[in-house]
């Protein structure tokens, strides 16, 4: 394992060999903003399975990064050299005590995936039962946490200029280091896949592995071999006679009942962790799993009341709320954007919209304005953004938008109204009583006070200081020019009137005396700064 100055100095050296070196400048690139987001892409893969992990992450946070790095992200192939079979039974040795050929019947030595994380082997116990043996690979613990924290102090040590393409530097690194201590502690994928199980057990279309908890460690998940079409080949579902209309169809349906029936849903549902096995979508590996608050959850139904009665602007309001706000916002500039969101969809029905483009135009006014969305919300426009390409590979022909609209109307797991208790219907009833009965008088107030001409209107402008100090140099701009207007003008009176005859004394004190004036109201002008 290499020192840590080590991994710094070849981490520096690779992203400076892919044209990174202008991040330490004071100006950001602009021209090439597609080619630095491949680059970026191809330097995360020659550094290896951490770094190809790190950015596996990175692209789950739409907020992080503009959308030209997060989609590059989202190309990084989860494929790695595969590690020697020795290692295999030594980590088995040392998390259960047992070797492997005491426990299973057999273990082939060549693996079925070698991931970034881990190796996947097909093995059956001596028992009987068909299973994979998902073992880490080693040292990744270590080497991926240390490169999350050398990354984060190359990237601290870019100018502000780099560090603003992020809404919170250090959040994010905290955020994907945390991300990463859960998903490499394979206990928590055990208890998602049984929780996961549970929860959709009256589902006959999903289902997931069984993990054997006896032989689940930190390092170590043995679950269920699940048989089956993997990855979503077309050609298969074709030969096996499948529907892709059908699957895609119980795909969406599925999604959509773990976040609004359960709020607890898989949160890389890409066709790698799918299989299509007797007629069921078998969903696996569980390392990212979303778990939304009931608050998240609260404000998610009340946007898909919104999409059923195509409110867009109860929609935006909702999704502000859900914000947190980092630092002060212009809101003249804010709703201004705002607006130009709105009309972009506006004009559209539900049926028209793409997923995956209305969430990042949302992520990317917030990410303008320093507003980070809730990581749940992120996680979630995530996996619905990759079930919607998911879908349009089976069937491109299907809406989720317009299934989701479907979903609303006939699933009991979501009211299109708000609910009414009896004591809410009676406190409702006496407000608008109480409130009837004060309409006539108060209406008698307001048209007496404009009969009298007391009434005052009260105008709130947006930037007014800004705004009148704009007013403020017009009008001084304009006393200076009527000024000189007015010297020249008396000047060549007085020009005259010497010619034709001798000129007052007085007149001309009163002249000198109006140019002192005038000479001194230029000068406080110009002091004031409002020239």
């Amino acid at each position: 394992m290499k020192s840590n100055r080590e991994r710094l100095r070849e981490i520096a050296s690779v992203l400076a060999s892919y044209g990174f070196g202008h991040i330490y400048r004071t100006r950001l690139r602009t021209k090439h903003k597609e080619q630095d987001a491949r680059n970026l892409r191809l330097a995360f893969e020659e550094l290896g399975p951490s770094f190809i992990k790190i950015g596996q992450i990175i692209s789950t946070r739409q907020d992080l990064l503009p959308p030209s790095y997060i989609n590059e992200m989202s190309k990084l192939r989860d494929d790695a050299p595969p590690f020697p079979y020795s290692d295999i039974k030594r980590i088995f040795r040392e998390e259960f005590k047992e070797s492997l050929d005491d426990v299973f019947e057999w273990v082939d030595e060549k693996p079925i995936a070698s991931a970034s994380v881990a190796q996947v082997h097909r093995a059956r116990f001596v028992t009987g039962e068909e299973v994979v043996v998902k073992v880490q690979r080693p040292e990744i613990e270590e080497n991926l946490l240390r490169d999350i924290k050398l990354f984060s102090r190359i990237v601290s040590m870019a100018p502000e200029t780099v560090k603003e393409m992020l809404v919170d530097v250090e959040a994010a690194f905290k955020e994907i280091e945390e991300t990463t201590r859960r998903e490499l502690d394979f206990r928590n994928e055990g208890q998602a896949l049984i929780k996961f199980k549970h929860l959709n057990k009256d589902n006959d279309a999903v289902t997931v592995p069984t993990p054997y908890l006896p032989y689940t460690s930190k390092r170590v998940l043995v679950e269920d071999y699940v048989s089956g079409i993997r990855s979503l080949n077309l050609q298969q579902i074709r030969e096996e006679g499948y529907v892709k209309k059908d699957i895609a169809e119980k795909l969406v349906f599925s999604i959509l009942s773990q976040v609004f029936k359960d709020g607890y849903f898989h949160g890389d549902p890409h066709p790698g962790n799918i299989i299509l096995s007797n007629n069921k979508i078998v969903f696996i590996d569980f390392g990212i799993v979303g778990e939304l608050s009931e608050a998240v959850k609260k404000d998610l139904i009340k946007m898909m009341r919104a999409i059923v009665f195509e409110d867009i602007d109860q929609l935006m309001n909702l999704l502000l709320q859900m914000a947190i706000t980092k630092e002060k916002v212009d809101r003249f500039e804010f709703s201004e954007d705002l607006d130009d969101f709105y009309q972009t969809y506006i004009s559209k029905s539900f049926g028209q919209i793409n997923l995956s483009t209305f969430f990042s135009d949302v992520l990317h006014v917030t990410r303008k304005y320093k507003m980070v969305m809730p990581n749940d919300f992120i996680l979630l426009a995530k996996t619905l953004t990759i079930v919607e390409g998911v879908v349009t590979d089976l069937h491109p022909d299907i809406n989720i938008m317009e299934i989701a609209s479907d979903y609303i109307k006939t699933s009991d797991d979501i009211e299109i109204f708000e609910a009414f208790s009896a004591s809410k219907v009676k406190m409702g009833a006496y407000k608008l009583a109480a409130d009837s009965l004060k309409f006539p008088s108060a209406l008698k107030r307001a048209l007496d006070t404009v009969n009298n001409g007391r009434l005052m209107v009260h105008i709130d402008l947006v930037h007014f200081e800004e705004k009148w100090r704009e007013v403020n140099k017009m009008v001084n701009r304009l006393v200076f020019a009527v000024i000189i207007a007015a010297l020249i003008l008396a000047s060549a009176i007085i020009f005259v009137m010497a010619e034709a005859a001798g000129v007052s004394i007085f007149a001309i004190i009163i002249f000198i005396g109006a140019g002192i004036m005038g000479l001194w109201l230029l000068i406080s002008i110009i002091k004031s700064g409002t020239l």
